[in-house]
């Protein structure tokens, strides 16, 4: 049966969901000054004189104004992400140019014509946790957040290949599905393993493309992912505090000339339950992915066939099931006892589990409000054929 329509449908709904995707990152500025900066002033406008005066002598609309000048910085710096990622024909956005600007209406007309609206509340979400996204891992500020997460994973790598050096590791080939902005990926090729992360979500993708082949020095970017924060805030300082990225520089990785290091876009069972991964993996590391399967199962199948015989897996993360109550989409949540229990019936052998593993996520260690979660870690292995 030729199926080549459905081809065309599929590769339309793709392109549909990444222009989704860059209308979310050009319309970041308009949607948090009339969303965030403009309403707050407004209700501001709509007090008493009395109370204007008193909330005026507090600083509280200076900060508010100076917030303002802060989304528009991070809003250019969502454009040279954008432009880096050479979609749409997009010309340079940096001078503000009258191209530019007429690229902008061409595409926002583009897309009312379409009968698509500019953005929606989830995808702004989405834009908003990209920026938290780069500190969490490429920021001096995210130093302690990385190492809840990813040292134990890292101490476990070492513990296991202890007796290989690290420039005689780049035979090892470690992946990484759901690898995000990339750095525990390249952290992982920092120790001498050949490591590819792969990625799904188009946020994450045009963000790890951006921080790891388009920066050129140590701290090149800074960004203000706080100041959408209005909740919870100590101090205006806190608030409108700069963040500066990468605190190291992707291009100077030690180790490049034995160990290999690959991002790759797709689903992690499509892209690794093909007949081409079968075997192939000397290790697996999940972080903070095992509960983003509506169907856990199909992520142990996966796993199962990229792994070689006597291959390992690492995986530590808490069970949030992103799709548990989500309307239109299946779901099947297992406890933690559940979970482990299911990996030993695929066939794993389970070598070590640690519980209570205090991890937070993306997490503005200034905030009044802290969200912890108990994690768990499991190192496991895919036995060898008999």
């Amino acid at each position: 049966m030729d199926d080549g329509g459905s081809n065309v449908d599929e590769q339309q709904a793709e392109a549909n969901a990444l222009m989704d995707v860059v209308a979310a990152f050009m319309c970041y500025k308009v949607f948090q000054l009339n969303n965030g900066i403009y309403r707050r002033l407004h209700h501001i406008d709509e007090l008493s004189e009395r109370h204007r005066e008193i909330v005026s002598s507090l600083g509280t609309i200076d900060k508010i104004k100076r917030a303002e000048k802060l989304v528009r910085a991070n809003y250019r710096f969502l454009l040279d992400l954008v432009y880096s990622s050479s979609v749409g024909e997009m010309p340079d956005p940096s001078d503000n140019s009258e191209e530019f600007k007429q690229w902008y209406k061409s595409f926002v007309d583009s897309r009312v014509h379409a009968g698509k609206g500019m953005v929606s509340d989830g995808h702004m979400s989405k834009v908003l946790s990209t920026l938290k996204q780069f500190v969490r891992d490429w920021s001096e500020d995210g130093q302690s957040e990385r190492q809840q997460t990813y040292g134990p994973i890292m101490a476990v790598l070492e513990s296991k290949f202890a007796d290989v050096a690290p420039e005689s590791r780049g035979g090892i080939h470690v992946l990484i599905p759901g690898a995000g902005l990339g750095r525990l990926a390249f952290d992982i090729c920092c120790r001498g393993f050949s490591c590819q992360g792969n990625e799904f979500s188009y946020f994450m993708l045009f963000a790890s493309n951006y921080i790891l082949n388009k920066t050129r020095h140590v701290n090149q970017h800074t960004i203000y992912p706080f100041v959408h924060q209005f909740s919870n805030v100590a101090s205006a300082q806190d608030q409108l505090r700069a963040v500066r990225v990468p605190d190291v520089l992707p291009s100077e990785m030690p180790y490049r000339d034995t160990a290999d290091f690959s991002m790759t876009a797709g689903d992690f069972i499509e892209v690794y339950g093909a007949e081409d991964q079968k075997e192939k993996w000397d290790v697996i590391v999940t972080c903070f992915f095992m509960d983003t399967a509506n169907n856990v199962l199909a992520y142990l199948d996966t796993l199962w066939n990229a792994l070689k015989p006597g291959a390992l897996w690492i995986n530590l993360g808490p069970l949030l099931w992103h799709f548990d109550n989500v309307e239109n989409e299946s779901s099947i949540e297992f406890t933690r006892e559940e979970f482990l229990e299911l990996i030993a019936k695929f066939g794993f052998v389970i070598e070590e589990t640690k519980v209570h593993l205090p991890v937070s996520y993306t997490a503005d260690p200034k905030n009044m409000l802290q969200y912890t979660y108990s994690s768990f870690m499991c190192v496991a292995h895919k036995p060898n054929k008999e």
